[in-house]
This record gives C-alpha cells, structure tokens and sequence, in this order.
C-alpha cells in the first residue's frame, strides 16, 4: 500500500490525515483552509450541493433544504429530507467523506492503492459500525476498515510522547464520550478499559442551553405557539437560535460571558421580528452542564474501575474532541478524578491522525484486514539452507536479526550493512543461531543488505539478500470488545424462553474468532421462504433477552439452497470473527445439506433492528411501560426502598409522560439511549440483590401452593411437588439459572394442573390470552379464534376452548421486541 490514510467522521466535524511512515499530515479543506470540515450538507434551489463550512451557513438560514448530525442516526432507518432528496445517513456520511478525500494530493486521490482507517466511537453498537461500512463504501473506498476512536487518540498520544505511562483518554466529541484506560511499554499501548456514554457531546451541552435558557427566553418575549418547535413556521428559528448558541458557548473559551445574538428573519404570532440578545456567563453554562458532566465522570471512574487501576496509577488524562477546549470542563475532571490534565496533542485532529498511523500498521493484503507480522522469515540461499529470522516491526530502536542454518558451515562469515546510513555489522562468523541487533536510525522503514562470504573470501550470490525493517511511532496491543455480543438460541426446557449464547464478551480482547455449534428446531425445505434465524443482540442481560439492543440478523432460507432439507435438529456449525473494531463476520455450514453461507454474502442484516426516529413515540412509551412495570416488580421483592430503582421508575414514567409529538429526533434517541441504560441498571441491582428476590419468589409460590393449588392437587404429584421447593432452596445462593429453571418449572406444572382440575380457569385464562390483539400475527386468525372461544365459553365446552387455546398459541408472537415476525429457531447443540 503506498498510502495510509484515516478520517475521523464526527458529529459535528470531521477531519482527515495521512501517514507515510514517519509523519501525519492533517489536510486542510481547500475551501476555506481549516484543519476541520463541519458535518453538513446543503442543497440549494438550484440543485447545487455545498458541504462543510459553506453548507453550515446556509443551513442555519434554510434548514428544510440541509443536513447536520446525522452520524447520531447512524444505524437507525430515519430519513433526511433536504429539498428534493431523501438521504439515509449513510448516504449523508458518504457525501461527506468524498468530500474530505478532495483535500488530499491529486497523486493521492488518484492513486488505487491508498489504505483507509475510519474511527467509530467505541460506544457505537453493531449496527452503527456497520452503516458507517456502507457509508465507506458508498463513497467508493476499495480498502476500507473501521477503529474505535479512543483507540486512534492513543496512536495519536503515542506519536507525540513515546513514554511508559498509564494514561485515560477522555474523548468529548460533538456527539459522544468515549473513555479509555491504557499503558505504554516501550512504544506499545495495551487498551486496559474503555466506556462511554452514546449521547454525551458538544451537542447535547448546546441543546440543555437552549431547552433552559434560550427557549424560556423567547417564550417570555415574543408571542409564540406551544410546542414552536415542532412548527414549521418555526423550524428556522430553532436552527438559528442553535446556530448561536453553539456560537456563543465556543466563545466562553476564551471569555467569561457571550452573548446569544443576532437577527432570525423570522416573525412571532403578532408579526413582530425576533431578535436574539440572551447573556450567557461560564457560571451559568456551567450550571447547566452540571448533571451530565458528572454522569461523564461517574461513567470514567467504572472505566477506571474495569481496568484493575485506581486514579494514583494514572499519570495523565489526554483530552480529546472539540468541547474540552473549554478549560472549566478540564479543571473540573481534573479536579474530580484527581489526575493531572495533558492537552499534548490538537483535540480536533488526533483522532485522524492517529487513524493514519494505525492505518499503516495494516496488512492490507490478508482477507481479514490483520495487521502486520511483527515477526519475519526469509530463505536467502536455498542451496547451504540458510535463512534469516529477524524483527520486522518494532517500535524499539534495534531489532533482533538471527541466522537459521540447516546444517553446519565451516569458515562461511556475513556481513550487514544499514543501506540509509552506512553502518556494518562488521564480519560477523556464519553459524546456526548466530543472532546481532540491527540498529534503526529511520523512523519507517529501515533497509539493510546482507552479504555472506564462503571460506575463500568470495561473496556467495543470496536470493533475498536485503532486509527491511519498519520503527513505527507505536505499536497496539491489545484492543477490547466494548460490547458483548451473542446470538440467541431457544431454551430447551421452556419453548417460551431464550438466552444468549455469547460470541464475546465486554473487555474480550479483539479480533477474536471460534466456533458454535447449534440444531435447528424447524424443517427447511429448499426453495422454500422459511428460514433458520440467528437473531444477534449486544449487552449482558441473561434473564431477558430482550432488554438488551437488537443489532440484526442473519437469515437462512430455503432460498438460499437448491436442494435437499434442514431437517429439525440438524447440526448447525457456526465460525464467527469480531475484529479490532467489532464488526461481525458469521459463516454458517450445515453438514446435512453440504452447504456453507457466509454473512458476507449479505445473510447478515441490521435492518430488522434499525428504529425509525420519527416514527417511534410508540415505541418509546412501550418500552417506557415495560420498564416501568419491571422497576415496580423488582421493588415488590426487595425488603426496603431501593433508591437506584426510584431513579429507573422516574425514568421510566419520563418516557411514558412524554408528549411525543413534541419530541425531536434527538429526544427520541437521548430517551431511548437511557431506557437501555435503566435496563442495564435494572439488571445490575437484580444481581445485587438475588438472594432477596429468591427468597421473595419462594415465599409467593408457597403462598400460593396454600391458597391455590393444594386443593387441587393429586395426592399422588404432592410430595415430587414439594421437593421442588426443597431443591429451589439448596439452589438459593447459586449463581446460575437452576434456580429460576425450578421456580419455572412450578410455574408451569401450576398453570397445567388449573387448567386439568379447576372449573372455569380455562376459561378464565382464553379471556386473559386475547387481552392484546397485537400480540398475534395472523388478525384475521385471531378474530376467527376470539368467536371460537367465545362460543365455547358460553357453551362451557372444554373440548373445544382446548384447541382454541393451541391455536392462539401457534400464532402467538412471545417475542414483544425488535422484529416481531422472525424468530430465534435453534437450540445450543
């Protein structure tokens, strides 16, 4: 590869770099020479497009006609209007980085073989990296792979100061917090931990300005509708007014007051214009980024946490990304955290720079995108069996040579000379193992020639005779899964229950690759259009799959083979990869049918878990209620009032409360980014507090033995009944799921001796099953089925509100989550 570039995508502005194995170049726009390309496009009436500063501008004035921010609805099916065009973000992305690649050299742009790193914050999730992949290559980029940006900020760091330190880097971009603990050794840098927080950024300090300051402020003195906003009339001012607010707080900077000002060519109800003249002091903004400030320095303390370090082991925080420019926000990290600040490196271009550098560690050859070998082995002269072993990249300044020698040779010698400066080795004696440090003067590449001499003197001809050995500025080591990532498979003991078979986990160090093997619960004849579904989730919440975040599929059809059958309970092999930057590669074989599909082939999509952003309020306040009723459940089973689930439970009704017709793309995803994180939460205090909610199971169920099932129980099923409580209580203080597989159990046995022996339950429980239509997926089925049951019932016929009751149980959908029409249907095997 003859060049290496990186490009840092962000939020609000992007940038990009090149490497050529001693020094990055950032390449400024050509239009307006600035290190940084705002994130915008525009287009005007014309059909004429403008990107970065240009297109910002003519935003602001004209917002139905432009674009901004658009990375935050990176892996959501939301669509941009602007003008004529219907743009998806990754088209909006791909735009801009053809427009970043009109910065570089004309040889460069031109040039086929040029290596392209793109940075990803780590906290994206699956479905995010890929659609900025698509975006790559939208845009026409041939070589292509992503990096998790924290992991480029510490390239960046590394090729400035090449130091053994513990550092953090503290990444605030316009869109995201990304946190990383690592250790340099020697010029190679081992990630240790790394966090986050998705929706933490100079953008989300801008907006918390404007929702407490400039929209009370223009409420108060001009005459305008409720819920503005969302008026299309006043579309232009909530961008204007955004416009200057992010204006002003750059100012504060360098000044301790600024002022949101300027016209808005737009008129209030009584048609008067609006002018904005707001003061904004550091003491006020600082108020009003208080709260989400300290959620950045919570989620950096269980970063630190993670990494088996405290504060005292870290010499500094390196601040990355455009909002810690604003020296109270350092001091205050600082200060709370209690290690030293460095801004050793340009917050607004490290990102990209550091891409570029790990860009070059590459093999841009291999099929996976690997990086180089740090180890090389040459045959030189085939005819004496001699090789050469030797160090091929280093960040040390000498590299180990060897000499490899199948036989014994009398009186043969060597010589090495530096072919950049010089240097000799000096006559050197020819024998197995014989080993000499080669000093590296050149930064990049350092070339070297070797010549062997036999026992007269004469050089003898070799047929690889020169060395080339790479000093690069620093090497990585280990990069981390910032994710768990597992596919989900059925649970064998309960047809109605699944669980996450884990493909890697969080803190996982990556690229990682193995093997699961599984078995098909359904038959798939070829040609057919059912299909084998591996629906793949990222997060750690075992009890419930479906509180974590659905991040795709991949989908096996009868399509997809021309002959033969999956049978049911066929063996499935499935090989998985995750690279450095935790993009997926899944390629299933199965053995019954001589087929193998690989997910490159497309079979994986993300669609299935992409949210429409303007058309989820529903949504929201469905998960909103789910969450809730969960927070109230989990509180019922506690002793005392737990304060982490009083902030879930208010979260929680947050959402429900909302009024969604009033909420903007980004409410939507700040909302539902929380709702995750209560989940997560929710998870967490459960854990903590298993033995409690064991025991407060146990106790319901016996109750309920007494007062429901004891007089209706067998005496002959009363004593194997019983055990099982006795085993649901040696099984209390386990931590794996035998306990929960027992009370499941009880449940089950529960609900079937109801239905045998007690008058009127089933009943009962066809009037509970059809409470929600939506719950089915064939409408027309369940009408059909409702007038069913309810003849039965009035005929008080059991015979036939049995089968009424299968049959809604077959077009049952227990999956509330993601796509309701495509079911995990393979067990672990």
């Amino acid at each position: 590869m003859k060049y290496y570039v990186g490009i840092d995508l962000g939020t609000t502005n992007s940038a990009i770099s090149t490497f050529d194995g001693n020094v990055s170049t950032v390449w400024k726009s050509k239009k307006d020479q600035n290190d940084v390309t705002p994130s915008a496009i525009y287009i005007d009436k014309r059909g004429k497009r403008y990107y970065g500063r240009a297109a910002y501008g003519k935003y602001t004035q004209d917002p139905d006609n432009g674009a901004v921010l658009f990375k935050r609805y990176m892996g959501t099916s939301t669509k941009l209007k602007v003008r004529d065009d219907v743009l998806t973000p990754e088209e909006c992305s791909a735009e801009i980085l053809k427009e970043l690649y009109k910065n570089l050299p004309e040889e460069i742009r031109n040039e086929e073989e040029v290596g392209t790193v793109i940075t990803v914050p780590a906290a994206f999730n699956q479905m995010q990296n890929a659609a900025t992949i698509e975006a790559a290559n939208l845009a026409g980029f041939s070589h292509v792979t992503l990096m998790q940006e924290p992991v480029a900020a510490i390239m960046s760091v590394m090729a400035k100061t090449n130091i053994n330190a513990n550092f953090l880097i503290f990444d605030l971009g316009g869109g995201t917090l990304d946190i990383a603990v690592a250790e340099s050794i020697s010029g190679k840098v081992n990630l240790l931990a790394h966090g986050g927080m998705a929706m933490c950024g100079g953008r989300d300090f801008d907006r918390l300005v404007i929702n407490n300051l400039v929209n009370p402020w223009l409420i108060e003195h001009y005459e305008l509708p409720t819920g503005w906003q969302k008026h299309e009339e006043f579309k232009k001012l909530s961008r204007i007014a955004a416009y200057y607010t992010e204006i002003a707080k750059i100012e504060l900077s360098a000044e301790e007051t600024a002022s949101i000002q300027g016209e808005t060519g737009v008129v209030d109800l009584k048609g008067e214009e609006i002018y904005l003249d707001i003061k904004l002091t550091r003491d006020l903004y600082n108020e009003y980024i208080n709260e989400i400030l300290q959620s950045s320095i919570e989620a950096t303390r269980e970063t630190i946490e993670k990494s088996g370090l405290t504060p005292l082991d870290i010499d500094r925080i390196v601040f990355i990304g455009g909002p810690t420019h604003y020296k109270p926000l350092r001091d205050l990290v600082v200060t709370e955290l209690g290690i030293n600040g460095s801004t050793e490196v340009n917050p607004m271009t490290a990102v990209s720079e550091g891409a570029s550098i790990y860009a070059e560690s590459i093999d841009w050859s291999s099929e996976d995108l690997s990086r180089k070998n740090s180890r090389a082995k040459v045959e030189s002269a085939k005819s004496l069996g001699l090789g050469f072993k030797y160090i091929a990249r280093t960040t040390e300044d000498k590299a180990k040579f060897a000499v490899q020698l199948e036989k014994d040779i009398e009186n043969y010698t060597m010589e090495i000379v530096s072919l950049d400066t010089g240097w000799s080795s000096g006559v050197i004696k020819l024998e197995k193992n014989t080993e000499t440090m080669l000093p590296l003067t050149n930064k990049g590449e350092n070339l070297f020639e070797v010549t062997v001499y036999d026992e007269l003197g004469r050089s003898i001809e070799l047929e690889n005779s020169q060395i080339v050995i790479s000093k690069a500025l620093a090497a990585v080591g280990a990069i981390l899964a910032s994710h768990s990532i597992g596919i989900e498979v059925q649970d064998m003991s309960n047809a109605n229950s699944s669980y996450l078979d884990y493909l890697v986990r969080e803190g996982d160090t990556l690229p990682c690759k193995g093997e699961a093997r599984f078995r098909a619960t359904e038959t798939i004849e070829a040609g057919s259009f059912k299909s084998i579904n591996f629906k793949i989730w990222e997060g750690e919440i075992d009890d419930c799959v479906e509180d974590n975040r659905f991040v795709g599929y991949m989908k096996i059809t009868g399509e997809d083979f021309k002959y033969g059958m999956i049978m049911s309970g066929a063996e499935i092999i499935c090989n998985y990869e995750i690279d450095e930057a935790g993009g997926i590669n899944l390629e299933v074989a199965i053995p019954s049918i001589s087929e193998i599909f690989n997910s490159g082939k497309n079979f994986y999509s993300r669609q299935e878990g992409q949210i429409d952003l303007d058309n989820s309020g529903d949504y929201l306040q469905v998960q909103g209620v789910k969450l809730l009723d969960k927070t109230k459940e989990l509180a019922s089973k506690l002793p005392e009032e737990n304060e982490g689930l009083q902030e879930i439970a208010e979260l929680a009704s947050k959402a429900i409360a909302a009024n969604v017709n009033s909420l903007d793309r980004e409410d939507i995803q700040h909302f539902n980014e929380a709702i995750l994180a209560g989940k997560k939460k929710l998870n967490k205090i459960k854990g903590e507090n298993l033995n409690a909610i064991r025991k407060s199971q146990l106790a319901e169920l016996k109750d309920y033995y007494v007062e429901t099932m004891e007089p209706i129980m067998p005496e002959e099923l009363k004593a194997d009944y019983l055990e099982m409580f006795t085993i649901a209580e040696s099984l209390m203080d386990e931590p794996n799921s035998g306990f929960d597989n027992v009370i499941d159990e009880v449940r089950r046995i529960n609900y079937k001796l109801r239905m045998k022996y007690e008058d009127g339950f089933m009943f009962y429980w066809f009037y509970v099953e059809i409470r929600d239509p939506k719950a089915f997926d064939d409408p027309a089925r369940f009408e059909e089925l409702v007038k069913l049951g309810e003849e039965a019932c009035a005929n008080k016929d059991t015979a036939a509100m049995e089968n009424v009751l299968a049959e809604l149980g077959k077009i049952k959908v227990y999956k509330d989550d993601a796509d309701k029409e495509i079911f995990a249907n393979i067990v672990k095997g």
